[in-house]
């Protein structure tokens, strides 16, 4: 009798959508990219974890849940400050099963406030997806929260661990044009991090969350983004081919 070949081990691709600012598009690309991972991936689990107390993305996708993709917003993720409990989040991280065919992906949604200091959990996850537009404001929080990763990963750095620092993803979202996104280009040349492609401004994206009969703005919302949709998963899927750090920004 032939004996069957072992299973392969199951590759959990873990992601956070990050920025200490408000308003930069978190929620709405979490959105997007969970969506479009249940859809491409037909035999993988993909589960949203909302560590927004609002649960702006886990109510909204909560009526798209199944067997094959999960939302969650638990008190157990949270201290009772608000910021997120980094034992219980390892540990849920950890918790995933490996002994499968199928791939799974773990995406994070963080809220406006978050600091890296008081979330040492990012250093397991495989992306950290920074969303920003090119407004002042948005620049300069972004700036800031990139500094604020980097003492996290140096501090992880002095520490013997066999977990590699994250890859960091800027994502231009909500350009006007391509010149705003070359701007933007432009102003985060010294940040070492990664330079995603650029998601274009759309009335659509203001009814993102409703619940509208038939779930027609969510429909037209993917098919406007297909391709955003298909490039940003797509790099989660194969996330492990780039390096934690870069010496500069290197676009993607």
């Amino acid at each position: 009798m032939k004996t069957p070949e072992p299973k392969k081990d199951r590759k959990t691709r873990t992601a956070i959508f990050a920025n200490s600012k408000g308003g930069v598009g978190k929620s709405t690309l979490a959105l997007l990219t969970c969506l479009g991972l249940a859809s491409r991936f037909k035999r993988a689990s993909v589960e949203l974890i909302d560590l927004d107390s609002q649960s702006t993305s886990s109510d909204s996708l909560q009526r798209f849940a199944n067997d094959r993709f999960s939302v969650i917003n638990d008190d157990h993720l949270f201290l009772a400050s608000g910021s997120p409990n980094n034992g219980n989040i390892v540990n849920h991280i950890d918790s995933e099963p490996r002994n499968s065919e199928n791939d799974s992906f773990l995406i994070f949604d963080s809220p406006a406030g978050s600091e890296p200091a008081r979330s040492s959990f990012l250093l397991r996850c495989n992306l950290i997806f920074v969303p920003t537009s090119v407004s002042d404001a948005d620049v300069h929080a972004t700036k800031k929260y990139l500094r604020s990763l980097r003492d996290l990963f140096d501090r992880q750095s002095q520490q013997p661990s066999e977990v590699g620092s994250p890859a960091i993803v800027i994502l231009p979202n909500m350009m006007d044009s391509r010149d705003e996104y070359n701007e933007l280009r432009q102003i985060l040349a010294d940040e070492p991090v990664y330079y995603g492609e650029p998601l274009y401004f759309s009335t659509i994206f203001r009814r993102a969350f409703r619940d509208e009969e038939n779930d027609t703005n969510v429909k037209r919302l993917m098919l406007d983004s297909v391709e955003y949709v298909n490039w940003i998963t797509s790099l989660i899927l194969n996330s492990e081919k780039l390096n934690g750090a870069e010496a500069k920004l290197f676009q993607l």
